[in-house]
């Protein structure tokens, strides 16, 4: 079946089976992360015109949750990039050593799948850590990892960041590096 996201406008598959026991699914659009709700109904309906293409699914748009932020996680309020400064990380050590990350934006998350820098290293967490960036001073925060994120090999929950420190995630050791912007 096809359902349509009455957001963005995208159309999406969705697999009859999904509804196994439930009248109703609320899915999160891939594309603009909306909430969209669809039900049984709409679901057999959607079949018959999706061969038709009568137009649009029928989906309904709920409002989404307010977002709330959990222990060791932050929201991007009161971050910003520094200004006449270019900020990045280079792994140094670990199965990606002479990769650099450039930010591009203030808060970055670290992992092995579904975040901002994805390293290929099994020892790191799916979302290990994160940088958080505000003006000139920049934050590493441990996500929770099962491995932990170490700055001078002792174990952290949250450390400032200077220029040229060096800190491990998994079996890989990055350097932060803040450089005057070259325009």
């Amino acid at each position: 079946m096809i359902i349509h996201c009455s957001s963005c406008g995208k159309r999406y598959k969705l697999s009859g089976d999904r509804f196994e026991g439930r009248d109703k699914l609320t899915i999160r659009c891939p594309n603009c992360k909306e909430l969209i709700e669809v039900s049984k109904d709409d679901a057999t309906a959607v079949e018959s015109t999706a061969a038709g293409a009568d137009g649009p699914a029928p989906t309904k748009k709920i409002k989404k949750p307010e977002r709330t932020f959990s222990e060791g996680e932050a929201s991007t309020a009161g971050l910003d990039m520094p200004e006449g400064k270019r900020i990045s990380l280079a792994v140094l050590q670990g199965p990606e050593a002479g990769r650099i990350i450039v930010f591009d934006k203030p808060l970055m998350t670290i992992g092995r799948a579904n975040a901002d820098i994805v390293l290929n290293d099994s020892e790191i967490s799916r979302k290990h850590a994160q940088i958080e960036i505000k003006g000139t001073a920049v934050t590493l925060r441990d996500l929770k990892s099962t491995n932990g994120t170490y700055v001078n090999e002792q174990r952290i929950t949250t450390s400032l960041l200077e220029n040229q420190t060096e800190f491990r995630v998994g079996a890989t050791t990055m350097m932060l590096i803040m450089t005057d912007d070259e325009e």
